[in-house]
């Protein structure tokens, strides 16, 4: 999350990156409580709205930007 939020990597990277790493943390039952089960679980919401692929991006997904200010906002709230 801190390396979109400093713009250390595309939307489309931190989206793979973020989605394999939350695939391995559940299949190795790891579990997180709130609040940060619910930050995470925004993170996720947002991806939905992003489209990695940009032949598949629609009129409303996020951009990279968008992407990019919406977790540099939520970083900044958890902490």
């Amino acid at each position: 999350m801190r390396d979109v939020a400093a713009g250390r990597c595309t939307g489309a990277e931190f989206a793979v990156g973020w989605l394999d790493a939350r695939r391995r943390s559940l299949l190795r039952g790891e579990r997180v409580r709130d609040p940060l089960e619910t930050l995470l679980d925004r993170v996720f919401s947002l991806l939905e709205d992003y489209s990695i692929d940009p032949q598949f991006k629609e009129p409303d997904d996020l951009s990279d930007d968008d992407l990019q200010n919406a977790v540099t906002e939520l970083l900044r709230k958890a902490e």
